[in-house]
Protein backbone atom coordinates (compact mmCIF):
# COMPACT_ATOMS: atom_id res chain seq x y z
CA UNK A 1 0.00 0.00 0.00
CA UNK A 2 1.11 3.52 -0.72
CA UNK A 3 1.67 5.62 2.36
CA UNK A 4 0.05 9.04 2.39
CA UNK A 5 2.53 11.87 2.82
CA UNK A 6 1.26 14.37 5.31
CA UNK A 7 1.60 17.92 4.07
CA UNK A 8 3.01 20.24 6.70
CA UNK A 9 2.15 23.90 6.23
CA UNK A 10 5.02 26.29 6.83
CA UNK A 11 4.60 29.31 9.04
CA UNK A 12 4.94 32.72 7.39
CA UNK A 13 8.39 33.11 8.96
CA UNK A 14 9.55 29.78 7.57
CA UNK A 15 8.15 30.49 4.13
CA UNK A 16 9.59 34.00 3.83
CA UNK A 17 12.99 32.80 5.04
CA UNK A 18 12.99 30.00 2.45
CA UNK A 19 12.09 32.43 -0.34
CA UNK A 20 14.83 34.85 0.69
CA UNK A 21 17.55 32.20 0.87
CA UNK A 22 16.67 30.15 -2.20
CA UNK A 23 19.63 29.10 -4.37
CA UNK A 24 20.79 31.84 -6.74
CA UNK A 25 21.53 30.75 -10.30
CA UNK A 26 20.82 33.54 -12.79
CA UNK A 27 21.51 37.27 -12.67
CA UNK A 28 17.82 37.96 -13.24
CA UNK A 29 14.92 35.89 -11.96
CA UNK A 30 11.70 36.43 -13.88
CA UNK A 31 8.30 34.86 -13.45
CA UNK A 32 5.26 35.41 -15.64
CA UNK A 33 2.09 35.61 -13.60
CA UNK A 34 -1.58 35.43 -14.46
CA UNK A 35 -2.56 39.05 -13.73
CA UNK A 36 -1.35 42.33 -15.37
CA UNK A 37 0.90 43.42 -12.49
CA UNK A 38 4.65 43.03 -12.07
CA UNK A 39 6.80 43.43 -8.96
CA UNK A 40 10.49 44.30 -9.18
CA UNK A 41 13.29 43.96 -6.61
CA UNK A 42 16.58 45.32 -8.00
CA UNK A 43 18.62 45.67 -4.80
CA UNK A 44 18.72 42.15 -3.36
CA UNK A 45 22.52 41.87 -3.38
CA UNK A 46 25.53 43.87 -2.20
CA UNK A 47 27.18 45.44 -5.22
CA UNK A 48 30.11 47.65 -6.18
CA UNK A 49 29.06 50.49 -8.44
CA UNK A 50 31.05 52.05 -11.29
CA UNK A 51 32.28 54.87 -9.06
CA UNK A 52 33.74 52.31 -6.65
CA UNK A 53 31.18 52.86 -3.90
CA UNK A 54 29.31 49.96 -2.32
CA UNK A 55 25.54 49.65 -2.56
CA UNK A 56 24.32 47.48 0.30
CA UNK A 57 21.62 44.90 -0.24
CA UNK A 58 18.05 45.47 0.89
CA UNK A 59 17.12 42.31 2.81
CA UNK A 60 13.82 40.54 2.17
CA UNK A 61 12.78 42.70 -0.79
CA UNK A 62 13.28 39.55 -2.87
CA UNK A 63 11.25 37.38 -0.50
CA UNK A 64 8.43 39.92 -0.29
CA UNK A 65 8.17 40.07 -4.09
CA UNK A 66 8.10 36.27 -4.35
CA UNK A 67 5.62 35.80 -1.50
CA UNK A 68 3.17 38.42 -2.79
CA UNK A 69 3.46 36.96 -6.28
CA UNK A 70 2.69 33.46 -5.01
CA UNK A 71 -0.43 34.71 -3.24
CA UNK A 72 -1.78 36.91 -6.04
CA UNK A 73 -0.53 35.61 -9.37
CA UNK A 74 1.40 38.74 -10.33
CA UNK A 75 4.67 38.57 -12.24
CA UNK A 76 8.07 39.53 -10.86
CA UNK A 77 11.55 40.50 -12.02
CA UNK A 78 14.29 40.17 -9.42
CA UNK A 79 17.94 41.10 -9.80
CA UNK A 80 20.05 38.53 -7.93
CA UNK A 81 23.65 39.18 -9.01
CA UNK A 82 25.65 42.40 -9.20
CA UNK A 83 26.38 43.86 -12.65
CA UNK A 84 28.37 46.96 -11.56
CA UNK A 85 25.33 49.02 -12.55
CA UNK A 86 22.74 50.11 -10.02
CA UNK A 87 19.55 49.34 -11.95
CA UNK A 88 17.75 52.16 -10.17
CA UNK A 89 20.18 54.76 -11.52
CA UNK A 90 19.41 56.78 -14.62
CA UNK A 91 21.65 54.63 -16.84
CA UNK A 92 19.81 52.21 -19.12
CA UNK A 93 20.79 48.63 -18.32
CA UNK A 94 19.66 45.08 -19.09
CA UNK A 95 17.26 45.08 -16.12
CA UNK A 96 15.29 48.07 -17.45
CA UNK A 97 15.29 46.76 -21.01
CA UNK A 98 14.09 43.33 -19.89
CA UNK A 99 11.39 44.95 -17.77
CA UNK A 100 10.21 47.24 -20.58
CA UNK A 101 9.99 44.34 -23.03
CA UNK A 102 8.07 42.19 -20.55
CA UNK A 103 5.57 44.99 -19.89
CA UNK A 104 4.84 45.46 -23.59
CA UNK A 105 4.70 41.74 -24.42
CA UNK A 106 2.36 40.84 -21.56
CA UNK A 107 0.18 44.00 -21.41
CA UNK A 108 1.15 44.83 -17.83
CA UNK A 109 -0.88 47.64 -16.27
CA UNK A 110 0.96 48.23 -12.98
CA UNK A 111 4.58 48.10 -11.83
CA UNK A 112 5.41 48.04 -8.11
CA UNK A 113 9.16 48.59 -7.66
CA UNK A 114 10.14 47.28 -4.20
CA UNK A 115 13.01 48.80 -2.22
CA UNK A 116 14.22 48.72 1.36
CA UNK A 117 14.76 51.80 3.52
CA UNK A 118 16.68 52.15 6.77
CA UNK A 119 14.86 51.33 9.99
CA UNK A 120 15.87 54.83 11.13
CA UNK A 121 13.48 56.43 8.66
CA UNK A 122 10.41 58.02 10.18
CA UNK A 123 8.02 56.44 7.68
CA UNK A 124 6.80 52.83 7.62
CA UNK A 125 6.38 52.91 3.85
CA UNK A 126 7.17 55.62 1.33
CA UNK A 127 5.53 55.78 -2.10
CA UNK A 128 7.47 57.38 -4.94
CA UNK A 129 5.39 58.47 -7.91
CA UNK A 130 7.45 61.26 -9.54
CA UNK A 131 5.35 63.80 -7.64
CA UNK A 132 2.09 62.08 -8.64
CA UNK A 133 2.92 61.83 -12.36
CA UNK A 134 3.45 58.07 -12.68
CA UNK A 135 0.22 56.76 -11.19
CA UNK A 136 -3.44 57.63 -10.86
CA UNK A 137 -4.59 59.23 -7.61
CA UNK A 138 -7.20 56.50 -7.11
CA UNK A 139 -4.46 53.83 -7.20
CA UNK A 140 -2.43 55.56 -4.48
CA UNK A 141 -5.55 56.05 -2.38
CA UNK A 142 -6.38 52.34 -2.64
CA UNK A 143 -2.82 51.36 -1.71
CA UNK A 144 -2.72 53.66 1.31
CA UNK A 145 -6.06 52.32 2.51
CA UNK A 146 -4.72 48.77 2.27
CA UNK A 147 -1.79 49.72 4.50
CA UNK A 148 -4.07 51.49 6.97
CA UNK A 149 -6.33 48.45 7.18
CA UNK A 150 -3.28 46.32 8.01
CA UNK A 151 -2.23 48.62 10.85
CA UNK A 152 0.55 50.40 8.91
CA UNK A 153 -0.06 54.11 9.28
CA UNK A 154 3.09 56.13 8.61
CA UNK A 155 2.85 56.39 4.82
CA UNK A 156 5.02 59.04 3.16
CA UNK A 157 4.49 60.22 -0.40
CA UNK A 158 7.37 61.44 -2.58
CA UNK A 159 9.38 62.43 0.47
CA UNK A 160 12.29 61.83 0.41
CA UNK A 161 12.16 59.32 -2.49
CA UNK A 162 10.23 60.46 -5.55
CA UNK A 163 11.04 57.42 -7.68
CA UNK A 164 14.39 56.35 -9.09
CA UNK A 165 15.72 55.32 -12.47
CA UNK A 166 13.33 52.39 -12.88
CA UNK A 167 10.25 54.51 -12.20
CA UNK A 168 11.46 57.27 -14.52
CA UNK A 169 12.41 54.90 -17.34
CA UNK A 170 9.19 52.88 -17.32
CA UNK A 171 7.09 56.04 -16.95
CA UNK A 172 8.82 57.46 -20.01
CA UNK A 173 8.52 54.28 -22.11
CA UNK A 174 5.02 53.06 -21.24
CA UNK A 175 1.62 54.32 -20.14
CA UNK A 176 1.19 52.04 -17.13
CA UNK A 177 0.89 52.90 -13.44
CA UNK A 178 4.32 52.90 -11.74
CA UNK A 179 4.97 53.05 -7.99
CA UNK A 180 8.29 52.84 -6.16
CA UNK A 181 7.79 51.48 -2.64
CA UNK A 182 10.39 52.02 0.08
CA UNK A 183 9.84 49.63 3.00
CA UNK A 184 11.25 50.50 6.41
CA UNK A 185 13.69 47.95 7.81
CA UNK A 186 11.40 47.17 10.73
CA UNK A 187 9.01 45.60 8.20
CA UNK A 188 11.83 43.52 6.67
CA UNK A 189 13.19 41.91 9.83
CA UNK A 190 12.86 38.12 10.09
CA UNK A 191 12.92 38.44 13.88
CA UNK A 192 9.74 40.48 13.67
CA UNK A 193 7.94 38.39 11.08
CA UNK A 194 4.54 39.66 12.23
CA UNK A 195 5.37 43.13 10.86
CA UNK A 196 6.53 41.69 7.54
CA UNK A 197 3.41 39.57 7.25
CA UNK A 198 1.21 42.63 7.79
CA UNK A 199 3.16 44.44 5.09
CA UNK A 200 2.73 41.54 2.65
CA UNK A 201 -0.96 41.21 3.45
CA UNK A 202 -1.48 44.90 2.69
CA UNK A 203 0.14 44.51 -0.72
CA UNK A 204 -1.91 41.38 -1.41
CA UNK A 205 -5.13 43.14 -0.48
CA UNK A 206 -4.28 46.12 -2.69
CA UNK A 207 -3.33 43.97 -5.69
CA UNK A 208 -6.52 41.93 -5.52
CA UNK A 209 -8.61 45.10 -5.42
CA UNK A 210 -6.63 46.65 -8.29
CA UNK A 211 -7.22 43.59 -10.46
CA UNK A 212 -10.91 43.47 -9.62
CA UNK A 213 -11.24 47.09 -10.80
CA UNK A 214 -9.33 46.56 -14.07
Amino acid sequence: KLRKVRKVNMTFKEEIDKLENAKIENTYLIKKGSIPIILTAPHTMKQRKKDGSIKLNEPFTKAIAKYVSNKTGCSYLIKQRATKIDSNWEEVDDFKLLLERFIHEHEVKLLIDIHGASSRREFDVELGTLNNLSVRHSTIKSLRNAFFESGIYEIALNNPFKGGGITKYIFGKTEIDVIQIEINGKYRNINNAENMERLCNALIKFIRKYVSNC
